[in-house]
């Protein structure tokens, strides 16, 4: 596996392909109703929040507004800089701070955060255990991580659904050799080891990838984003998302 990817030179490109279609608002949407639900206290405010990997800083902003205060890392320059345009837009300057980082370059907070979130970025790391496990020592004891990852399952199954059927077998995702989708068992074995409690689990996007693209126009995507947020939870639907959503809190 290579280095770390980092999105300089197609952050725009990026950008646009996931926020700028229906996946990425479904993505989105259904992130943001799970983490409001398993972290109530993002919704009353006054949290310190780290946004790891936070890119364009979507989810920052929403955190923000809610009168938290985030900081947000990235290691790509365009990536910040859009996020910092997002963050003078909305008046939000108080309580979003950028910082141009790596997870692992980041220095140690004397108080750990109240809350992390690291969302679709382990799988674009060249050794996501290790990271993972050095971002859990930011945050404070009992404080709750959202970790959301492209799950193996969904790769898999996309390889089934277009017939690429020896693929499947070999586990390949088919996504290109930069972004690797993780196992969910493998993910929840680095957390335990961490001293991590896992508290819930959520399916993010997990019918709309395998629609046709009638079924993903606006008259249709208000039911389909129903219907995601309505099955989360529930099995085998919640192990079959693009994504997997962990809430877990640090107990040692």
């Amino acid at each position: 596996m290579g280095p770390d990817v980092n999105f300089d030179g197609r952050a725009t490109s990026f950008e646009g392909e996931i926020y700028g279609s229906s996946k990425g608002y479904i993505r989105l949407r259904v992130l943001w109703d799970d983490l409001l639900t398993e972290v109530p206290g993002i919704s009353r405010g006054g949290l310190s929040i780290l946004d790891a990997g936070g890119g364009a800083g979507h989810l920052s902003l929403m955190m923000a507004e809610q009168s938290n205060r985030v900081l947000l890392c990235d290691p790509s320059r365009e990536m910040l800089d859009l996020a910092e345009k997002s963050v003078r837009d909305a008046g939000l300057g108080d309580l979003v701070t950028t910082k141009h980082s790596t997870i692992q370059g980041l220095d140690k907070p004397e108080a750990g955060f109240d809350v992390i979130t690291c969302h679709a970025v382990l799988e674009w790391l060249a050794d996501p255990e290790a990271t993972l496990k050095h971002l859990i020592t930011y945050l404070r004891e009992d404080g709750l991580m959202s970790l959301m990852f492209y799950n193996r399952n969904a790769a898999i199954l996309k390889r089934v659904l277009r017939g690429d059927f020896v693929g499947a077998l070999e586990g390949s995702s088919g996504e290109g050799q930069d972004c690797t989708p993780l196992s969910e068992e493998t993910v929840r074995g680095w957390l335990v080891d961490s001293g991590m409690t896992i508290k819930s689990k959520s399916g993010i996007r997990m019918f709309h990838d395998h629609l046709p693209e009638q079924a993903r126009n606006r008259g249709w995507l208000e039911d389909l984003l129903s219907l995601e947020k309505v099955l989360r939870k529930r099995e085998p639907f919640a192990s079959l998302g693009q994504h997997v959503h962990l809430v877990c809190e640090r107990t040692r």
